[in-house]
């Protein structure tokens, strides 16, 4: 029996929404990593794989492809989707050949009298839906692939946050706001379509204060693509307040298993011990993506924050995880997360072999190297983590992490000059990381070089204007360097950023 909703002035008949459907074409059409063999169609894709969000890299914004993304974390964005539409609406499952010729396809259940006309597309008769809706990116070099989040053009949000659009995507020679006024004057309005996130994700990628309550408010909001309130808890963890953790705790019971999923990673705020109530029912969650999220989350906790009936589910999820991690050992990246787990665990020895396997594997994986070296310094090896940071950046010369890395072991070294010269590097190499610049103000200040390390922190504020640590730091610097003047500077830009709740 075919649900119905409202379209135009009839209701368009849809088949029921089928999961397992879209499911069974995720498994090629998404973005994602195996964690697991065995896969065929009826099972959960959730069990066999682990899909990426809407990352920064990936999707620009407002969630349009950026990389390449094979259609499900698009599609899973679409008014379509939330409508129950499944891939063989519009495409025969095995060849892909669309259902219909041209805007037939669309017209199975959009009003052609309505749309297909040019009162509604104003670009005569020869227009396609697809070229509005579902604009084409190709990647590398030979692979055109259209975007199947099926959205409505917004120039508007192209002016102000410069994502792509699809009226200046064929109108080359043309501004986003001249696209953005035709549109008004043909609707009357700006129609603003059903991804409604841009805005919030934007600010959270250049760190603007509002945008932790924004992100709390986008992963609560059940109206909202699941695979956009996931993203934004998981962009949470940058942002932690006494309100991301309220959602986080919502988040943890959500009924979509992306939502649970993200909303453990949102927790890493708090001391492994304290996620132990909170996370431990994930630990038998019906699903093994969350299931070894769990697991991870919680590797660092003591066995004494665990009751039996826990303890015995976190051993079943982190055998999951560890088998996930030997699946993918091919990976310089699971053999990274398989040492980081057994760090947490306290076994050092395992982690540091499985820490040198990554590196022999990938001499150039920055993640290997900046643990290794945490693991040594957690061992008081500290000299030993120089040498590997040395090490790293002999391959990786240009990663400001390592850099950074570095400059805090010569501190702990008390090879001053060097570690500023380090700081420095990092701060540079990375203008977007504002946590560098911070550390490397407050280390000249520490130093007696106070204006340098204000001129840091002015530096850093250009790219960073509402970081509240940075302005923290800058009141702090300025009030004792006696310069009133700028401690006023800075406590007045805190004070319209509000409370930090």
């Amino acid at each position: 029996m075919a649900d119905r909703s409202r379209d135009g002035q009839r209701g368009a008949q849809h088949p029921k929404r089928t999961d397992r459907e879209i499911e069974v074409c995720a498994q090629c059409h998404a973005r994602r990593a195996q964690i697991a063999e065995g896969y065929h169609a009826g099972k959960p894709f959730l069990d066999h794989y682990r899909p990426t969000l809407l990352a920064p890299g990936l999707y620009h914004p407002d969630g349009q492809q950026r990389d390449e993304v094979y259609i499900w974390g698009s599609f899973l964005q679409s008014k379509m989707h939330r409508a129950g539409v499944t891939c063989s609406d519009c495409h025969e499952p095995h060849g892909q050949k669309p259902r219909a010729e041209g805007n037939a396809v669309c017209a199975q259940c959009h009003l052609a009298a309505k749309y297909d006309a040019p009162a509604h597309h104003f670009h005569g008769s020869a227009a396609r839906c697809v070229d509005c809706h579902m604009p084409p990116a190709t990647f590398m070099v030979v692979d055109p692939r259209r975007d199947h989040s099926l959205r409505i053009p917004r120039p508007d949000l192209s002016a102000a946050l410069g994502v792509p659009n699809a009226c200046t995507g064929c109108h080359a020679d043309k501004p986003a706001q001249w696209a953005d006024e035709a549109v008004r004057k043909w609707y009357g309005r700006r129609p603003e379509g059903f991804q409604r996130f841009a805005a919030t994700f934007a600010a959270a990628a250049r760190g603007a204060a509002a945008a932790g309550a924004d992100l709390a408010a986008l992963s609560g909001d059940i109206s909202r693509p699941a695979i956009a309130r996931a993203t934004a808890l998981e962009a949470l963890e940058r942002f932690p307040s006494q309100a991301a953790l309220a959602a986080a705790r919502r988040g943890l019971t959500d009924a979509d298993p992306l939502v649970r999923r993200a909303s453990v990673s949102a927790l890493a705020v708090l001391p492994p011990e304290q996620r132990v109530p909170l996370v431990a029912p994930l630990l038998d969650d019906p699903l093994r993506t969350v299931r070894i999220e769990a697991a991870a989350s919680l590797a660092g906790a003591p066995d004494a924050a665990f009751d039996p009936a826990q303890r015995a589910s976190f051993a079943r999820a982190a055998a999951e995880f560890e088998q996930v991690q030997r699946h993918n050992a091919d990976r310089p990246e699971a053999r990274t997360a398989l040492a980081g787990f057994h760090a947490q665990r306290g076994q050092t020895e395992a982690a540091e072999k499985a820490y040198r396997e990554a590196l022999a594997m990938a001499p150039r994986h920055v993640p290997a190297y900046a643990n290794l070296a945490d693991l040594f310094r957690s061992q008081g090896r500290d000299a030993e983590a120089e040498a590997v940071l040395r090490e790293g950046l002999g391959h990786v010369p240009e990663s400001a992490a390592l850099h950074h890395a570095r400059g805090l072991a010569l501190v702990r070294l008390k090879r001053t000059p060097e570690a500023l010269d380090a700081l420095a590097r990092a701060a540079r190499l990375a203008p977007d990381d504002a946590r560098f610049a911070y550390v490397y103000a407050v280390a000249l200040n520490s130093t007696g070089k106070a204006r340098a390390a204000l001129a840091e922190v002015d530096r850093a504020l250009a790219h960073h204007p509402d970081n509240r640590e940075l302005l923290s730091a800058g009141a702090a610097l300025a009030r004792d360097a006696g310069d009133r003047a700028a401690m006023a500077r800075y406590t007045a830009r805190l004070a319209t950023l509000g409370p930090d709740r």
